[in-house]
């Protein structure tokens, strides 16, 4: 019991002490132990060039780069993001594509309990204003009703704002375009694939 004891206070000793080392302290120890350094971001091993190049030993190579690189101001840093990303407007869609249940039915020409029937079935995403009122993403629809693959999608979100935040965003999987976009296109079974794919990183 008291050999248990006195084996978790040197542990605990030992890792304090390694915390506290520095880059080369600690390759100097690998080395020492013979431990192999970890390989980095799935690349050649160079476990020995690294520890040459802290260590000061000789090596055959010699390590390149430029680090960070220098600090930019925040105006040229904005510039360059700028640069390099697209604008998204999928934060603006609260304020932008809603409409009332009465303007859907007067535009899709159709009964109210038709577009209650939708909003039941997850042929549609409506969400809350209100205790009883729904408004309705534009963007859903097109001129004869709901486009198709809603019902599909929907129901693996946890709620409808979750939903259409995530069928109004570009992403990856569905090569950088909105998913709402790809099941306008008829792209059905894609986007259900790619929704798959997005929940399983939450």
């Amino acid at each position: 019991m008291k050999q248990n004891q006195q084996r978790i206070e040197l542990t605990q000793a030992i890792e304090a002490k390694v915390q506290r080392l520095d880059m080369k302290a600690l390759v100097r120890l690998a080395l020492d132990l013979k431990v192999s350094l970890p390989e980095a971001g799935g690349r050649t091993p160079r476990s020995r060039q690294v520890a040459a190049a802290h260590t000061g030993g000789p090596t055959d190579h010699v390590l390149v780069g430029k680090g960070i690189g220098r600090v930019l101001p925040a105006a040229e840093g904005t510039r360059r993001l700028d640069q390099i990303t697209v604008d998204d407007d999928s934060t603006d869609w609260a304020e932008s594509e809603l409409a009332g249940a009465g303007e859907v039915v007067a535009r899709l020409k159709v009964a109210r309990g038709t577009l209650d029937n939708w909003r039941k079935a997850n042929k549609v995403i409506a969400l809350r204003k209100g205790l009883r009122n729904y408004v309705y993403p534009l963007r859903q629809f097109d001129r004869r009703g709901p486009i198709g693959g809603l019902e599909r999608v929907t129901p693996m979100f946890s709620s409808p704002e979750e939903a259409w935040e995530w069928l109004v965003t570009p992403n990856r999987i569905t090569d950088g375009k909105a998913p709402i976009d790809e099941l306008q296109a008829g792209n059905v079974d894609a986007v259900v694939s790619a929704a798959e794919g997005a929940l399983d990183y939450t």
